[in-house]
């Protein structure tokens, strides 16, 4: 067997065994997040693993007063701008501070600013079914092994498992701060505004749309863009 055969048998052989590998990793998770298990490695904020069973979250009190304290304001009228300046004006570590400072392992780097929390971590905040005691599995996705860019999965392909673990936040509450959400009108950085801002959604994914303005109106018109493709421009 020449060389080059040799080495492109190798190849062909660690090709085979990741597919392979990968295929039973798919399955076995697959078959976990559907019977109602986290598929997240860490418990969002405001949670922690139970010691005694780490397949289950229990609240952390100190975080989930502070989850507590964001979806009071956002009942208050304040949006995740306001609120994450009230938090930075109190000193309240960010969620990466917070981890890190507890000995928690987190995928982000020590932040130069402990305090000073990030908007859109927020208002993602604002939205997650967690903190009403429920598992949302499959979120995200990926294409293959060798394409790892997560994917945002359409609401229909996830999974939501109820009472699984203590709620932090009440239906009642979090039902009214998506209300609030909805209904609540965005400036854009020119100032300017749409009266159908929180009122449209896109026909294809049934997700918001949202207003979006140039300071050159005449050579930008205004136009509204889908969330879902905001997120993903390859959706």
């Amino acid at each position: 067997m020449h060389c080059c055969d040799v080495i492109l048998y190798v190849r062909l052989t660690n090709e085979f065994y990741a597919r392979d590998t990968s295929r039973k990793i798919r399955a076995a998770n697959k078959a976990k997040g559907e019977r109602g298990e986290p598929l997240a490695v860490n418990p969002p904020y405001g949670y922690k693993k139970d010691p005694d069973n780490p397949r289950t979250w229990i609240i952390d009190e100190e975080a989930a007063q502070v989850v507590k304290r964001i979806f009071t304001l956002c009942m208050e009228g304040c949006g995740p701008v306001q609120i994450a300046k009230a938090l930075e004006n109190d000193k309240v570590l960010n969620p990466t501070a917070y981890h890190q400072r507890e000995g928690r392992n987190t995928s982000h780097q020590t932040p130069e600013k402990p305090y000073r929390w990030n908007v859109r971590t927020i208002a993602v905040m604002l939205q997650r079914k967690e903190y009403i005691g429920c598992t949302v599995n499959f979120k995200t996705y990926t294409n293959s092994i060798w394409d790892k860019t997560q994917r945002l999965n359409p609401e229909e392909n996830q999974l939501v498992f109820y009472n699984t673990h203590p709620a932090i936040v009440s239906q009642e509450v979090f039902d009214k701060v998506q209300e609030l959400r909805e209904k609540r009108v965005r400036r854009t950085r020119t100032g300017r505004t749409s009266l159908f801002s929180g009122i449209l959604y896109c026909n294809e994914c049934k997700q918001r749309m949202y207003f979006c303005s140039s300071n050159v109106p005449e050579k930008y018109p205004d136009y509204f863009v889908c969330s879902t493709h905001r997120k993903d421009r390859e959706s």
